[in-house]
């Protein structure tokens, strides 16, 4: 008692500032002192929370798969060179079947002049054969003929020997200008020919060429063409998901906003309810123990200090609820 009346008498002559000062000092000293019970209070909210039933996790990217699966094509156009190099393939193929035709036809024509003149050399060969032949039994005859005559052999068998000499000389020189004319037209022909080969085979270079230009030009319209083709395409499908994704951007926020205001009007319905009847259960179980505690807290300081305390503490205000 005594103590205590030298305190409230020692009071009395205290100033409002030494007060106040002393009064945030308690205050202080219980806010710090507080820490040891919000961390208590803290692992039992841990407890509570971890003994909820897990809310069902939704998959963002199945309810909104993050594209529409459109594929773009990939497609690279051949170069000019490469274009010319397929042309010319393909055109030299062509060009060596037609320039083996013609060349097979040109050597048919050939071999048939060359065996023209080698069946005229064997002709003029045989012929000279046959006038030998002749020429010889003509004089054997012409001589014989002479001495069943009783002619003597000397001038006459040698003047008809010069004669049948001089016969076969001019049919042979006959024969010979026979084949000289025959191998001038062969060889004319084989001339003609040579330069209509000549000729057939210009012309062919000069026709695939301008096939060439005009394949290569056609496979360059192709090229574009398909190019273009796949280029529209391709700037569809961005166009296309491009629009999906701000659409899905959208269509996810207000997911997500309707999903925000069930939990928060399911929060809001829970709050009334234990606002008015409490809460239950687990719950009301671990808050019981949190009162337990925060009230050994506050009792052990003094009313007005622990009000203020409290009031002071947006965690307790937490941890401790309604």
């Amino acid at each position: 008692m005594m103590a205590s009346f030298w305190d409230e008498f020692k009071n009395l002559f205290k100033t409002d500032s030494e007060r106040a000062e002393e009064r945030q000092k308690k205050l202080n000293e219980a806010l710090n002192a507080e820490k040891s019970v919000t961390d208590k209070l803290a692992q039992l909210d841990s407890e509570y929370r971890a003994s909820l039933p897990s809310e069902p996790q939704v998959d963002i990217n199945e309810l909104f798969p993050e594209s529409l699966g459109l594929e773009r094509v990939e497609h690279t156009p051949a170069t000019d060179e490469e274009l010319a190099d397929r042309a010319a393939a393909g055109v030299e193929s062509d060009k060596r079947k037609e320039a083996d035709s013609l060349l097979n036809k040109y050597d048919a024509e050939q071999r048939k002049l060359d065996s023209k003149a080698q069946s005229a050399e064997k002709s003029l060969a045989q012929s000279y054969r046959e006038l030998d032949a002749l020429y010889s039994a003509l004089g054997r005859n012409a001589v014989n003929d002479a001495l069943e005559r009783g002619v003597a052999r000397g001038s006459i068998a040698t003047s008809v020997l010069d004669d049948l000499s001089g016969d076969k000389d001019m049919e042979r020189r006959e024969r010979k200008a026979e084949y000289d004319a025959a191998m001038s037209e062969v060889s004319s022909k084989l001339s003609a020919l040579e330069s209509q080969k000549e000729r057939a085979l210009g012309e062919l270079d000069l026709k695939y060429a301008a096939e060439l230009d005009e394949r290569i030009a056609e496979l360059k319209e192709e090229r574009d063409a398909t190019a273009k083709k796949y280029a529209e395409y391709n700037n569809k499908v961005a166009a296309q998901e491009q629009e999906y994704a701000v659409q899905r951007e959208k269509d996810v926020e207000e997911y997500l906003a309707r999903q925000e205001e069930l939990r928060l009007a399911k929060e809001e319905l829970q709050r009334k309810h234990e606002a008015t009847y409490g809460y239950s259960g687990e719950k009301q179980e671990n808050y019981a123990k949190r009162y337990d505690i925060a009230m050994a807290f506050y009792s052990s300081l003094s009313p007005d200090i622990a009000a203020d305390a409290l009031a002071a503490s947006p965690s307790m205000r937490y941890y401790l609820g309604n």
